[in-house]
């Protein structure tokens, strides 16, 4: 580890002193932000500007935190975050958008190009707020996730506590007001929304407003309120009946014990590695099996929208049939169940491989891990280049902070099984065998015992906050249904919308419901001023050109002037 953050001093160092020219690399407010913080480390790396918002550059920052804030001889890690700034402001006097995801910090989306938050279509719930009002946008990632975790971090979780995360944030925030003397705000998604809800509870004046996303919350380890939400709201009924017949076909041909005849056990048996034929083994496939059969739909509801889905099923039905297969018969299913999806677009050579083994046991195996044993985020040979064995597994940090505080959500069975006594039966094998998969591998897990304490203190928070809170679900999104109930919501400092037609992934820029989405603006504008981004003016009121200033193509409306990607000047 220590060999790592050495060779990322040098290629900071090497990349400062090849741009050492451009005065923006290690501008003045960097400069004084390092003098004031001797905890932050690295503070002058920085990324090239993404191609569509030249005029932003982010620093990756590494900030010394204590293991344990109270118990400083505990050790030490590195918080990693990350700051981009608009060029052309003034970012001490800039709103400050802290954003968390609760994990790690998102490759794909963020990581590779943090700027591009500030090109005009990339308007979304984890970037709309920093681009409404042109804003620091401040990245951090979560003790324990990626590269903010200490040496040799999977010996001891006992520092993974809330209560400690929301220190490492407040450190750091009070680290950052020396110097960015804007106004704050504070948003997540999902996980990311519950720290939000967290941090407000431990630090409400951290923050000048807290905007939780899609944040479900659980006062019991193993919660079914998003299971009931799921069969019960946001889609037709004609949708949720064949999602609910397509699980028990699944349940109706299960194997109850090894030996089972059934058509679908297996072809899946084999294609998910479990040709040792030991118990042990069995037991594991089989969780996975009937976990796939209950979670069928489970991301499609929280991610996708009817229209989308209908659309989908025509072409499924089209695919079907040219294979000459009417139905979703058992085998397409264990195809469906292996890769969590419902499209079946890609199905084709694998059917062309059954037809050439009439006998199932002749199906050669093939190895098709479910989304259930990925990690939450990728590996460090991604994001590096080379394998770092002690800070991949993403999964069991997020495991163990619900087995201990946060809570999840769980399935119960009684709902799919053909009769009463199955549904009891799979609801205690799964109680068993599959109520948290580290149990089976990592038993320290199997000891934790869950405490309600946290929920109860975040609650109490949120329905006596005296700054405001404004909370964000879409209707579609499975998650809603462990939203903050409305005992909780005081309707003063704290609100509470739920927009209909949208799912994990709800946001305000979509303008679902205009009226509801107009109160969200309006009750963040109320705190952080008017917005700053060009798309906030009617163009209907106020006509634009384009000129040229200081040799720069710029928008000029009224007596404002804006980049190209929308951000006022």
């Amino acid at each position: 580890m220590k060999k790592i953050y050495f060779l990322m001093a040098v290629v900071c160092i090497l990349s400062i002193a090849a741009k050492a020219q451009n005065p923006s690399d290690n501008p003045q407010w960097l400069q004084e932000l390092q003098r004031q913080n001797p905890g932050l480390i690295d503070s002058t790396a920085y990324y090239d500007a993404h191609p569509s918002a030249p005029g932003y550059r982010t620093y990756v920052i590494y900030y010394h935190q204590p293991l344990e804030h109270a118990n400083p001889s505990s050790g030490q890690f590195h918080l990693r975050a990350l700051i981009t700034v608009n060029t052309n402001n003034d970012p001490t006097k800039a709103v400050n958008h802290f954003y968390c995801t609760g994990y790690s910090i998102n490759y794909d989306c963020i990581f590779k190009h943090p700027d591009s938050t500030f090109v005009a279509e990339a308007k979304m719930c984890s970037s709309e707020i920093a681009h409404r009002y042109n804003a620091n946008f401040i990245q951090i990632e979560h003790r324990y996730f990626q590269y903010s975790a200490p040496d040799q971090c999977w010996t001891n979780l006992d520092y993974l506590r809330a209560e400690e995360a929301a220190e490492d944030f407040h450190n750091f925030v009070e680290g950052m007001k020396k110097v960015l003397k804007g106004k704050w705000i504070m948003s997540g998604v999902s996980k990311g929304g519950i720290t939000t809800l967290l941090q407000h509870a431990f630090y409400p004046n951290d923050m000048d407003i807290y905007v939780p996303y899609s944040a479900p919350f659980f006062r019991t380890d193993r919660d079914t309120l998003m299971q009931k939400y799921w069969y019960t709201h946001g889609w037709n009924q004609g949708l949720l009946d064949w999602f609910m017949s397509v699980r028990r076909a699944a349940f109706e041909g299960a194997p109850r014990q090894a030996g089972s005849t059934n058509t679908i056990w297996p072809i899946f048996y084999k294609m998910n590695a479990g040709r040792d034929g030991s118990q042990a083994r069995m037991d594991t496939v089989f969780g996975i099996y009937i976990c796939n059969a209950a979670y069928f739909g489970f991301l499609d509801h929280a991610y996708s929208d009817t229209v989308s889905i209908k659309k989908q099923f025509v072409k499924n039905d089209s695919i079907l049939r040219s294979y000459n297969w009417n139905n979703y018969n058992d085998t397409v299913l264990a195809y469906i169940y292996s890769t969590d999806r419902f499209a079946l677009d890609s199905i084709g050579r694998w059917l062309d491989t059954l037809r050439k083994y009439p006998e199932k046991k002749q199906i050669p195996g093939r190895r098709l891990v479910t989304h259930h044993y990925r990690p939450f985020g990728i590996t460090e040979k991604e994001w590096w280049g080379e394998e770092d064995p002690y800070h991949t597994d993403n999964a069991k940090a997020y495991e163990y902070q619900a087995k201990r505080e946060l809570g999840s959500h769980d399935f119960r069975f009684d709902m799919l099984a053909p009769t009463p006594e199955e549904g009891a039966w799979y609801n205690a094998y799964w109680q068993e065998k599959m109520g948290c998969l580290y149990d089976l591998t990592y038993p320290y897990f199997a000891s934790l015992t869950y405490s309600p304490a946290l929920y109860d203190r975040v609650m109490a928070a949120t329905q006596n906050a005296t700054k405001p809170i404004v909370l964000i679900y879409g209707e579609d999104d499975t998650w809603t249904g462990a939203a903050v109930k409305d005992e909780y919501i005081n309707g003063s400092n704290v609100k509470k919308f739920i927009l209909p037609a949208q799912n994990h992934l709800a946001c305000f820029s979509s303008n679902t419901d205009k009226t509801q989405c107009d109160a969200i603006r309006a009750a963040i504008d109320a705190v952080l001023g008017s917005p700053q981004g060009i798309e906030q003016v009617p163009s209907d009121q106020v006509p634009s050109t384009k000129v040229l200033r200081d040799g720069q193509l710029v928008i000029k409306r009224g007596d404002k002037i804006y980049t190209l990607t929308g951000q006022q000047l």
